[in-house]
């Protein structure tokens, strides 16, 4: 796979798995859509958001994907990153929509969003794995949670085109 070819295809799985996941579809709690799919360019982006220009309360997941550089030591495989924010307005933080569940928003998601994609093969080769998770606040009305995974894939830019 070329080095740049893995970059839409980790977005468009993540994003097909989100929608497809009826607790995220549910956790993101969007009442605008109707159906999973119309989470997309709505609450759930393949680009990341300036939550300094959303003017409604609400929660909404970016998913970047970064090739940073080769594996140290190897110019064999490139270790794509996928990092996916989570972003909630803080009046949308209470999970009022879903009995029983105590964390915030974010952590819900993120937790949710972790168990779904930490040790998933298919993004690559290898599994995909966690390397951080973490939060904080963009301005006085918007939190986020930004989780950053790695994985493997082979650095194509060494293999021969064929016409």
């Amino acid at each position: 796979m070329a080095n740049s070819s893995i970059i839409g295809k980790i977005k468009r799985k993540i994003i097909r798995d989100f929608i497809r996941d009826s607790e995220i579809v549910s956790a993101i709690n969007n009442t605008e859509c109707s159906e999973p799919e119309e989470l997309i360019n709505t609450s759930i982006f393949n680009f990341n958001q300036n939550p300094f220009t959303i003017n409604k309360v609400g929660t909404f997941i970016t998913i970047q994907v970064h090739i940073p550089s080769v594996i140290s030591g190897s110019s064999v495989y490139v270790k794509p990153t996928l990092e996916i924010w989570i972003i909630s307005h803080e009046r949308h933080m209470y999970v009022d929509n879903i009995p029983k569940i105590t964390e915030n928003r974010n952590d819900y998601i993120s937790r949710l969003i972790d168990e779904k994609i930490n040790g998933e093969s298919g993004f690559g080769i290898g599994k995909v794995v966690l390397e951080s998770n973490i939060e904080g606040s963009f301005q006085m009305d918007f939190l986020y949670r930004k989780m950053v995974f790695s994985c493997i894939d082979i650095n194509d830019s060494l293999c021969d085109l064929e016409d």
